[in-house]
């Protein structure tokens, strides 16, 4: 009896060790992980991969593992690790509306552009996601590349009504706008994007030129001014001082 306690004792000891092993390996695991997406963020996928190769080790059904994996792979267009990556984050988490998003970015690298625009969708179908502004976007981007320039513009309006601050939005926008010759609604966006994003030079300066344009030259020579008053040494500053030396 005292020999099957001592066994017994022995076993629950080390059940015991490999569970604090286990739980600080996943502490572990999710320091990799922000480590990870600090590499992704400067821009050095290889040394992510490398975080992120040792978190599979430990957390191989982890879709956050999964996505960043997609975006390293994106990093350096590997588009077919990319598009592995991130499916594979979505069969483990098919709500992943981001995963959606990047996929579809992979799969217009990759030229299908038909699956890039359902998984854009699809990530817009997904309650909760956070970022709908990139989706809108992309498909904004898509539609301009294949010339429906409409359908094109209805995306990219969406883009900042989802979020007012959205500067490539705005930008995309009163660009399609130009090319289909509806210059009040240009003015209009563009208003809406300087007055939200009035630390924006590039924003600011597009709107004092559609303000030209409308003939209200003395509020562009307003938003000319507040362009230089940002930051004098900018290129968007120089722009501006040539315009005012034009306008007087």
């Amino acid at each position: 009896m005292h020999r099957l306690l001592s066994l017994m004792l022995l076993f629950f000891l080390a059940g015991c060790a490999h569970t604090g092993a286990d739980r600080m390996s996943l502490q572990q695991a999710d320091i990799r992980l922000d480590l990870a997406e600090r590499y992704l963020i400067e821009n050095e996928p290889r040394p992510a991969l490398e975080q992120l190769q040792q978190v599979k080790e430990v957390s191989p059904d982890n879709p956050r593992l999964y996505f960043n994996m997609g975006l390293a792979h994106t990093s350096m267009e590997d588009w077919d690790r990319a598009a592995r990556d991130f499916e594979k984050a979505l069969e483990l988490n098919p709500g992943y509306a981001e995963a959606w998003n990047n996929l579809g970015q992979v799969r217009k690298a990759q030229g299908s552009m038909q699956e890039a625009r359902k998984a854009y969708e699809q990530a817009l179908e997904i309650e909760g996601y956070l970022t709908p502004e990139f989706a809108y976007y992309n498909l904004a981007s898509l539609f301009q590349e294949k010339g429906d320039l409409e359908r094109a513009l209805e995306y990219a309006v969406k883009s900042v009504e989802k979020n007012r601050r959205f500067v490539p939005g705005y930008q995309v926008a009163g660009s399609l706008c130009h090319e289909l010759g509806l210059y009040d609604q240009a003015l209009r966006l563009y208003e809406r994007g300087a007055q939200s994003r009035a630390e924006h030079a590039g924003l600011s300066l597009a709107y004092a030129k559609e303000l030209v344009r409308a003939g209200r030259v003395s509020d562009a020579k307003t938003w000319f001014e507040h362009v230089i008053e940002q930051n004098d040494d900018s290129h968007e500053a120089r722009t501006a001082r040539d315009y005012l030396e034009a306008l007087r």
